[in-house]
């Protein structure tokens, strides 16, 4: 009866410290939007020229002119403006461009250029073949920037000595003037944007790089930025290049009936063109692959080509009995695995806490003996050294999992398989559906599961659950890792017999300049107690990890700093 009490207690302490944390962030939020009221346009002004790119075509008139205000209020003065009035039919938007070119007619960085209809790529190209600034950056004709866009992203450019590309946090902004989905990004997560073109607004890129894939493509118009982040992809995902994101909202996304910002149904094609980009993107990159639209409107599911391979999957085990006594947990595990994957070749090998009778499925059962008490490191690392030599990756398998969706091992491997990317993650959820694991993050209380015990449809922050990405960790209930690269980092580190290991092994990847990524694509259900209640972590394991780690990443990168901090350790969901 005291359980039962507790439960809704607690339930109800954190949804009011959620409500708090929301109405504080949203205190700050407002403060920092009001503080734009308080810069001087043109008060700074610095050596580096940032081209905007204008591409027009009969916007609503109020809108045009606000967005064209927020670049002349500018509190910097080091932008160069580039508007392509791309054949509008609106009197009043032809009028007032050319009012605005006659009133700024003795302003160098202010360019009023007219062409024939042709679309938004085709406009976008015309004005990039008359911007002169090492760095680029795309303005829609109905948005607005802050006043301190382009005086941070020029000092961010100064301080990172000329990065490939910067991007910065958005929100949207109603026809009034209000505020609204302040959309805090992760740091540059190459995985995420396979799916997503996260980066969108506000984001520059170097001119010279931009002309060297030939500009906008025309056919992707509707998703001609996400095409062109696509090309750039090799290029800012190479070993000397950094991207750089701003976690302030520096670009305020109009949102009206014909803007996507409020609807994908206000223009259907963008989906279409997206898919065309990310197809086109998967022939080049893997020779082959396939972009589909997922069951979320608006977004499309993208699944690289794979090489073929063997994988060898590690299964500690000490047999438990399964929850309805007719078999063992590792014994479903792995029927569930047979069942499901049908398009990579892979081997069982059960690591057995002592002797235990043949495990149905097992390729390989090999005998770990504790010495003097368990130790999952030394379990793992025994399990791949056992490996076959032909395998090139390894699936480290919680007993206690069953595959859910089909191919599991595949999905994993098609995002292992990108260069760069050392080890990948799975969907794990609870037996009644709810999620379990979706990447982990680093607060300073520790390693954290950031959805935990949220419904298995909840879609996450931005759709945080649909779609690959990166994170610091995943855990190593189900996680797909490079072989040749666990040997290299000599495995898990048998100082962490009980906990941190996995996340540990995958910072030690970070430090290798290798990638983790996280795919829902893999799914598996996890049988661990869905009960809300954990053990405390090992505190000479923890102290350790601590000393590791915490001074080397104080702040996730793949979590905003303007996201909640104070999440408890592996329990409280975002």
């Amino acid at each position: 009866m005291i359980k039962k009490i507790r439960r809704p207690l607690g339930k109800l302490k954190r949804a009011i410290k959620r409500k708090l944390y929301e109405r504080n962030i949203g205190k700050q939020y407002k403060a920092w939007l009001e503080q734009a009221s308080h810069t001087t346009p043109g008060s700074l002004d610095y050596a580096i020229t940032i081209s905007i790119l204008l591409p027009v075509y009969n916007p609503p008139l109020p809108f045009l002119q606000e967005c064209l205000q927020s670049v002349i209020n500018q509190q910097a003065r080091n932008w160069e403006l580039v508007i392509t009035n791309d054949g509008s039919t609106n009197p009043e938007v032809n009028n007032y461009l050319d009012q605005f070119k006659d009133q700024h007619a003795n302003d160098p960085r202010i360019k009023v250029l007219s062409k024939p209809n042709g679309g938004i790529s085709s406009a976008i190209n015309h004005s990039l073949a008359n911007a002169t600034g090492q760095y680029i950056g795309m303005l829609d004709h109905d948005d607005t920037l802050d006043p301190r866009c382009i005086s941070t992203f020029t000092q961010v450019i100064l301080e990172s000595k000329n990065p490939d590309a910067v991007y910065s946090d958005e929100d949207k902004i109603d026809s009034k003037g209000n505020h609204f989905e302040l959309y805090c990004k992760p740091d540059f997560s190459p995985e995420l944007l396979l799916t997503q073109m996260y980066l969108c607004h506000f984001t520059i890129f170097k001119r010279d790089q931009v002309n060297a894939v030939g500009g906008l493509r025309s056919e992707m118009d509707g998703a001609q930025d996400f095409d062109l982040a696509l090309r750039l992809l090799p290029t800012l995902t190479q070993q000397h290049a950094r991207v750089i994101h701003i976690p302030l909202p520096l670009y305020h996304w109009r949102s009206w009936s014909e803007s996507t910002a409020q609807s994908i149904d206000a223009k259907p094609w963008a989906q279409q063109a997206g898919q065309r980009a990310q197809q086109d993107y998967l022939n080049k990159t893997f020779a082959g692959g396939e972009s589909t639209p997922s069951s979320v409107k608006g977004l499309n599911e993208i699944h690289p080509q794979t090489q073929p391979t063997k994988v060898s999957v590690i299964i500690p085990t000490i047999g438990t009995p399964n929850s309805n006594n007719t078999n063992t947990f590792v014994a479903d595990a792995i029927k569930s695995l047979k069942e499901k994957e049908h398009q990579t070749e892979f081997e069982v090998i059960a690591i057995t806490t002592g002797e235990l009778p043949p495990i149905p499925g097992a390729d390989k059962q090999v005998v770990y003996t504790p010495n003097p008490t368990f130790n999952f490191s030394e379990a793992i690392n025994l399990g791949a050294q056992h490996a076959s030599e032909e395998s090139e990756y390894l699936l480290l398998l919680n007993d206690d999992t069953t595959a859910e969706s089909d191919n599991p091992i595949t999905r994993m491997l098609e995002i292992n398989q990108i260069e760069g990317v050392g080890a990948v993650g799975a969907k794990l959820t609870y037996p009644n559906g709810n999620l379990q694991h979706a990447g982990i993050i680093l607060l300073p209380s520790g390693p954290t599961h950031p959805y935990i015990s949220k419904s298995g449809k909840d879609y996450g922050y931005f759709g945080a659950t649909l779609t690959p990405r990166n994170y610091l960790a995943v855990t190593a209930a189900a996680m797909l890792v490079n072989k040749q690269l666990f040997n290299e980092l000599q495995g898990f580190d048998t100082a962490f017999a009980k906990d941190f290991n996995d996340v540990d092994f995958c910072l030690r990847i970070q430090e290798h300049n290798q990638r983790i990524a996280w795919t829902p694509y893999a799914h598996f259900t996890h049988h661990e107690g869905a009960s809300l209640t954990r053990k405390n972590s090992d505190p000479q394991e923890q102290q350790l990890f601590t000393q590791r780690w915490s001074s080397k990443y104080p702040v996730d990168p793949y979590y905003s700093p303007a996201l909640n901090q104070d999440l408890q350790r592996i329990y409280e969901a975002l």
